[in-house]
């Protein structure tokens, strides 16, 4: 199984450029998938990543038919775990600081 057959099943399939988040992490989609690559900072980010990406992707319904986010709490909490272990200064959930001393 591929690097990008494998974060493609870990994100259900509901992100179309699985490769490009590899590619952005430094890792080859077409690489072999190990456990120790799974683990790996770069391959955690790149999930991270597109679990945003699903995030941000809006709750859509037709008919009976309906998808939405209701646990995006818990998603959040993935999120946040796998930036706080390998890049917390990456972080894009993570409130930003700003200087305001120039509007005293």
């Amino acid at each position: 199984m591929s690097l990008s057959e494998r974060l493609n099943s870990k994100l259900m399939g509901l992100v179309p450029d699985v490769g490009g988040l590899l590619v952005d992490q430094g890792l080859n989609p077409d690489d072999e998938y190990t456990a120790v690559i799974g683990k790996s900072g770069s391959f955690q980010l790149a999930f991270a990543y597109g679990l945003i990406a699903i995030l941000m992707s809006p709750n859509l319904s037709e008919g009976d038919w309906s998808r939405s986010w209701e646990n995006r709490g818990n998603i959040e909490k993935i999120i946040n775990s796998i930036f706080g272990r390998f890049a917390p200064l990456e972080n894009p959930l993570a409130p930003q600081l700003t200087n305001a001393s120039n509007r005293w």
